[in-house]
């Protein structure tokens, strides 16, 4: 069957950071051409032709694979969505653009504009295979964000802080200066010489495009990180020099993996590579050793250098929140409770109005096994914002830590509010119904998770959690160490987790504590029964 032609083929659109010319079967990002092979495209344009509408997987079969070719339709169907999420940067779990409608086909969700033509742009391409936010690029002109966002004094309620842009404009967060990072190290070879010039960005534009970012970041979703890798790249390519937009580029390429179905290690590089630019451009400044910290810690489980990392980060700005919430949380994974909260309350003082912050508080106490504290905690942050996730999912399984269920099943409304009808939900339904001795509800939940899996990649950490429910432990095990040789963060939680209490007696589970370099002289914690 010969392929439909778009309404408008000569047309160009826009939707997010990127213009398709559907004549040219072209694809661009900030004006940079995305490779994208042919039959990715053209699932491209057949979700573009009816935007917000739903594409059967049936049509897409029969206009792209005509009926005498013979193909195995799901594998190929499933890796052209694959490659193209991939070159925009998109997952099926945290859906941006392209949404999976289980057992139907995919929609196409973001607003999409017709415009007249495509800007002129630098013959520049980025693999669509390795970042949706890898190039950066050089920006003539100033970007095109709405003047809203840009009044002078106007404060901005963000989900992890609370910026006034005037403010922040006028006082830019620093580090300590050379003369006291040289006071403080006592003794220690100086990191800074007193020559060597502050991290001052050059250019205000740049510093806006830092801030924006900023913005974004604190937001802590998918969409939030993706925006901020994208300021911060146009901030870096204004002012190839500004230290702190590298070591928050680097802070964002880390979080998209956690808060993403991504694979752990597809933006590693990436991560690895702006935290060392930002230590080169500044090695006195807190935010680059915090961000090499994070990712040593996440991605190689070196947690000694992790800790010499964040311990440097604290010493050379005592006044850096997220230095000290995220060494908090490396303490934290260590089962180092005391400490831990000790590192949590400093950053709190510093950033009183920080969601995430207070969220990582609330963290603490239920790793710790203080449920009552944790929920309370959690309720606090979500009456300034119901849906902030990390303070969402810690509730729900401090209610089930409980034998809360009804509780649980309630705030999984706000995950469900949040991620949708998918693997995320059944994946916490699955888990809920499972601990409350529901199986059949809870294999009901599992099979949607196993058909699905047949369609498309299912992360191993979903996977996780629903077989934790059914108390299946082979395929927890199982799945734990796909988890560990795809290097998923879920690991750094062995040591603590209340929901791993079932396995800690499984010489496979304490080999994996020790691989991980989680082990030591005796459990954190006993099994649950």
């Amino acid at each position: 069957m010969a392929e439909k032609k778009c309404a408008s083929p000569s047309g160009v659109l826009r939707f997010g950071v990127f213009q398709v010319n559907l004549a040219a079967r072209e694809i661009r990002k900030h004006g940079i051409r995305v490779r994208l092979p042919g039959q990715p495209f053209r699932l491209l344009s057949m979700l573009l032709e009816k935007p917000g509408g739903i594409v059967a997987r049936e049509e897409m079969r029969d206009r792209l694979w005509p009926s005498d070719t013979f193909v195995d339709f799901e594998h190929s169907l499933n890796s052209a969505i694959k490659k193209l999420r991939a070159a925009l940067g998109d997952s099926s779990e945290n859906s941006r653009y392209i949404e999976t409608v289980p057992r139907v086909g995919y929609r196409f969700i973001a607003p999409v504009e017709q415009v007249s033509a495509l800007a002129p742009s630098p013959n520049i391409s980025i693999d669509s295979d390795r970042s949706p936010a890898s190039a950066i690029t050089q920006q003539h002109g100033k970007p095109g964000w709405k003047s809203l966002l840009w009044i002078p004094a106007l404060v901005v309620a963000l989900s992890g802080a609370y910026i006034s842009w005037s403010y922040i404009r006028i006082h830019p967060l620093q580090s300590k200066s050379a003369n006291e990072t040289n006071t403080d190290l006592k003794g220690r070879e100086p990191v800074r010489s007193l020559t060597q010039q502050r991290s001052y960005p050059k250019s205000a534009e740049a510093h806006d495009l830092y801030l924006k970012g900023m913005y974004f970041w604190n937001k802590r979703t998918v969409a939030g990180f993706q925006q901020a890798i994208e300021c911060f790249q146009q901030a870096t390519s204004l002012d190839p020099n500004y230290a702190p937009a590298y070591a928050s580029l680097a802070n964002s390429y880390t979080l998209l993996t956690a808060y993403s179905s991504s694979s752990p290690t597809l933006y590693t590089s990436q991560a690895r590579a702006a935290a060392s630019r930002a230590i080169q451009l500044d090695a006195g400044l807190a935010e680059g050793h915090t961000a090499l910290a994070l990712i040593v810690q996440n991605h190689d489980w070196d947690w000694q250098n992790s800790e010499k990392e964040y311990r440097l980060a604290t010493e050379l700005n005592p006044d850096y929140a997220t230095a000290h919430q995220w060494y908090g949380e490396h303490l934290m994974w260590q089962g180092r409770f005391d400490e831990a909260l000790k590192e949590s309350n400093r950053a709190r003082q510093l950033d009183p109005l920080s969601l995430i912050i207070a969220a990582d508080a609330c963290a603490i106490q239920y790793y710790s096994r203080q449920y009552d504290k944790a929920i309370q905690q959690c309720r606090a942050v979500l009456r300034k914002d119901p849906n902030f996730l990390r303070a969402a999912g810690l509730v729900t399984y401090a209610y089930v830590e409980k034998r809360l269920f009804r509780q649980a099943l309630d705030e999984a409304k706000t995950l469900s509010r949040i991620y949708g009808e998918g693997p995320s939900l059944w994946m916490t339904l699955a888990y809920i119904y499972g601990r409350a001795g529901q199986l059949e509800r809870a294999r009901h939940e599992l099979a949607k998770l196993d058909k699905i899996s047949r369609q498309e990649q299912v992360s191993p950490v979903t996977m996780i959690w629903a077989h934790l429910g059914i108390a299946n432990k082979e395929e927890a095990l199982a799945d734990l160490e796909k988890a560990y040789s795809e290097h998923f963060g879920i690991l750094t939680t062995l040591r603590v987790e209340p929901g791993f209490d079932p396995l800690r007696s499984d010489p496979r589970f304490q080999d994996l504590l020790r691989r991980v370099g989680l082990a030591d002289s005796t459990a954190t914690h006993s099994a649950r029964d």
